[in-house]
Formats: structure tokens, C-alpha cells, sequence
């Protein structure tokens, strides 16, 4: 492997001028998450829909987080003169690769050349078929793919999907409300993943922990999906509108008002929201509930989960590694005294007085972050003696690292660890090692997940 090839998806059905535009973007993020990782100096090449980058190190899990991104194939890069010279170099290359297997020849071509690809295919076939196990067109072992372009040629193997979506910032700028929990980091994310440049407001119902552990999964988020721009996060302190809320709201109606208030604050800073709302999941999100709430915003509210089962939600929240954090997010559980209105109406609104004074004033008062955010280190469990288990892609090795496997690859390899062993798992913003921590400790090994920067003080 000499190069790798990177296709998109839904660029290609835009009009010219808006695929140029957002190819641009989708090029800039794609330099931006290999500079992040250490991969400097790399150049993009635009093949025409088709793009290459030539390297030979392992950079799929760095592509493979890059919404645009559909899939990548690592390839051998090749030049040739002419059929004869191509098919002794298909050979050379591919000989090894359907040893002892049933393989095909898949090809496609753009250029002018003296065969077509039927006729390669047949002819790469012959010159592979005395190494293999034979030619099988419908299910193949290994298929070797072959591109040609004029003169060049790429030869894969493997295709990789990725995250697929549309390239970042190309969608426009939205302001998703962040709790942290297992929802609005997956409602986020989607929205990323769908080329939006997201901002975040979380508004800190509990107390002063709750924002440090909220921002570690926002930091992660940013780190892994955001590019192209620069992220901000929005804190407001809710705690003065809860205590407000308890007092002038009726028990079966605080959930409605506090939703409101949310929404409020929100347009206050944008005029579209992302929430992770799904339908029924909580009695403020039953469709009455939703049409009562989004009747008291101005903005165009956006519900990228609102088909979802929770099952489905913490399926993505797993895959992307945000569950075990998310799940340590404490929530507000003593809003309401009783049974709460999950079928509120129009009339249920003259029961909610006006928050707009204290809206006014919590907003006047927002801390506005930028970029990564500065978190405090937690106090860690004592570990006897463990091994240290890096997961960050594609990086240096770290001092004393016994395990190197990126995530997410590594929860594959989960049969690696044992009981008998203790387990310090470190990646950079302590959010996918406590995933896999988590993963470990519910099969009855003892892990911890931390940050690179907090691993580093404890040496």
C-alpha cells in the first residue's frame, strides 16, 4: 500500500458549482484531522469524483471520523506503459494477495486505451488464476479492484465504509442543546455528521461538577467530528431558573416550562436549535408536549433522533464512545412532585408565567467558550500495579504502553484482557477510555479510563 483512495457520497448528485464548493471543504477537513493526528505535509489529489492521498501510514481511523468521507480503500498506486506492462504488474502485485483463494478481477477505467475493461479482467484473471484457488465471479474470497485513470492505475482490495454525510460547515450553522446524557451528544453528532457547524449551550441545572464532566464529552465530540471551524460552547447557569420554576409553576407542568425556558434561551443565541428529542421518550416529548413547547420559540427547531428507539440512540452512543460518560451525567430528577401532563394543551400555557426577565439576565451572564475546553482530572480508583493501554489513533507510543490498539478497533479485541491483570486505558480526553473501561469492568476486569494530559501528571 502505497496511497489511499477516498470516495464521497452525496457530493456527487450536487450541481457543479456547489460539488467544487464542496469538495473544498471536504479536502480542507480531511488536512485538518490528519494535522491534528501528527500526519503533516500530506498532499490530496482530486482525480475527477475520485480523490488519493499518497502515504503508507495507517490513517483509517482518522478518515474514517470525517463526515463527507463515505469510504477509503488503502491501494497500491502503480504507473504502466501498456496492456502487457499492466498485466505483468497486476500480477507482480496481486499474485500473493489470492494465493490459496477463489478471487475475481473487478475494473474500471477513464481514458483512452487500446482494451476494454471486459477484457482485462479476462486477461488479469489468466495471469493471477495459476496462484489461486480458482476464479469465482458471484462470491469471491478476495476481489482485486483495479482503477485506471489514463496511465495510472490502483490497485485495492478492501473497501472501508466510513461515516459518510456531508462535508463540515457545508450545511450551515446550528446550536444544539447539550445536556451531556446519552442523547443530545448522538443528536450532535448526526447533525455533524450531516455538515452542520455545530455550537453547543448547556445549560447547568445541578451544580459545578456537572459542567466538567459535560465538557469532556464536548471536547471529545469537537475533537473527533468538528472541523472547518471553530466550535463554541455556551454556559448558562440554570439553577436560579429551576428554583423560579419550582415556585410558580404548577408539579404536573415543569417539565413543559422548563422545556420552554430551554427553548428561549436557545434563540437567544441562534435561530436553529438541534435537540435529542425522540418521540415519547420522556412526557415532554410526547407530540402534544412538542407542539405546545415549539409553539412559545421563533426558531426552527431541529430533531435529528425523533424517529429513534432508545435502544437505537445508545447503540450510536456506544459506537461513537460517548455511553460511558454520558451515563455518569447526573440529571435534574425532582422537578416535579407527581404525575406530570404528557398531553398538555394550548390553554396550559396561561398556567406558565413569563421567564423572560430571568432569561434576560442568565443570558447576560453566559460564559462563552471556544475550542477545547480546560477540564479538571478526577480522582482516580487506586490501581495495583497496572498496564497501560493507549487507544489514541495512530500516535507515538506513550511511556510504558503495554497495549496499542485505536479505538474503536479495540473493543474487537476485548478477549486481550484479563482478570487476573489491572487496566489504566488512556486516550485523549478520558471519553473513549472510559467506554472501554466500562466494556472491561461489566465483564468483571478492573479498568479505569483517563486523559493523555491526566495520565501524564500521574507520572
Amino acid at each position: 500500500m502505497n496511497c489511499i483512495l477516498l470516495r464521497y457520497g452525496e457530493i456527487g448528485l450536487k450541481s457543479k458549482n456547489t460539488r467544487i464548493r464542496f469538495e473544498k471543504l471536504y479536502t480542507k477537513a480531511i488536512k485538518e484531522a490528519l494535522n491534528r493526528n501528527g500526519i503533516k505535509n500530506t498532499t490530496i489529489k482530486n482525480l475527477g469524483g475520485r480523490f488519493v492521498i499518497n502515504t503508507k501510514e495507517n490513517i483509517i481511523n482518522i478518515l474514517n471520523k470525517v463526515p463527507g468521507i463515505q469510504s477509503i480503500s488503502p491501494a497500491t498506486h502503480f504507473s504502466f506503459k501498456d496492456k502487457t506492462n499492466l498485466l505483468k504488474k497486476i500480477k507482480k502485485l496481486a499474485s500473493e494477495k489470492v494465493k490459496g483463494k477463489t478471487f475475481a478481477v473487478r475494473i474500471k477505467r477513464i481514458g483512452q486505451h487500446n482494451f476494454t475493461s471486459y477484457q482485462l479482467e479476462k486477461e488479469a484473471g489468466s495471469e493471477l488464476y495459476a496462484a489461486s484457488n480458482g476464479v469465482n465471479l458471484t462470491n469471491p474470497e478476495i476481489t482485486i479492484n483495479l482503477e485506471i485513470r489514463d496511465k495510472e492505475a490502483y490497485l485495492f482490495t478492501e473497501t472501508i465504509d466510513c461515516l459518510g454525510g456531508l462535508p463540515p460547515t457545508s450545511s450551515g450553522k446550528i446550536l444544539t442543546l447539550f445536556s451531556g446524557g446519552i442523547d443530545s451528544p448522538v443528536a450532535a453528532y448526526q447533525m455533524l455528521k450531516r455538515g452542520c457547524a455545530v455550537d453547543f449551550l448547556f445549560i447547568n441545572l445541578i451544580e459545578e461538577k456537572s459542567f466538567n464532566d459535560v465538557a469532556k464529552i464536548y471536547n471529545y465530540l469537537i475533537s473527533q467530528y468538528a472541523y472547518n471551524y471553530q466550535p463554541k460552547f455556551y454556559l448558562i447557569d440554570g439553577q436560579e431558573i429551576v428554583k423560579e420554576i419550582k415556585d410558580k409553576v404548577s408539579s404536573n407542568l415543569r417539565q413543559i416550562a422548563l422545556k420552554i425556558v430551554f427553548y428561549q434561551i436557545g434563540e437567544k443565541f441562534s435561530d436553529i436549535l438541534a435537540t435529542g428529542e425522540a418521540i415519547s421518550q420522556k412526557s415532554s416529548q410526547t407530540l402534544p408536549s412538542l407542539k405546545v413547547i415549539s409553539s412559545q420559540t421563533n426558531a426552527l427547531v431541529i430533531r435529528p433522533l425523533i424517529g429513534m428507539d432508545k435502544l437505537d440512540i445508545t447503540k450510536i452512543s456506544r459506537e461513537i464512545g460517548t455511553l460511558a460518560s454520558s451515563e455518569k451525567i447526573k440529571e435534574l430528577c425532582n422537578l416535579a412532585d407527581g404525575s406530570v401532563k404528557t398531553a398538555p394543551k394550548e390553554s396550559d400555557l396561561a398556567k406558565i408565567p413569563s421567564f423572560t426577565q430571568l432569561i434576560d439576565q442568565a443570558v447576560k451572564e453566559v460564559h462563552i467558550y471556544e475550542g477545547i475546553i480546560e477540564t479538571e482530572d478526577e480522582v482516580l480508583p487506586k490501581l495495583n500495579n497496572p498496564l497501560v493501554v493507549d487507544i489514541r489513533p495512530n500516535k507515538e507510543k506513550i511511556k510504558n504502553t503495554k497495549i496499542k490498539i485505536p479505538y474503536p478497533e479495540i473493543m474487537a479485541h476485548l478477549d486481550q484482557f484479563k482478570k487476573s491483570k489491572q487496566y489504566l486505558i488512556i486516550c485523549d480526553f478520558g471519553v473513549q477510555s472510559d467506554n472501554l473501561a466500562f466494556a472491561l469492568r461489566r465483564k468483571g476486569i478492573k479498568a479505569i479510563g483517563i486523559s493523555l494530559k491526566h495520565y501524564l501528571k500521574l507520572q
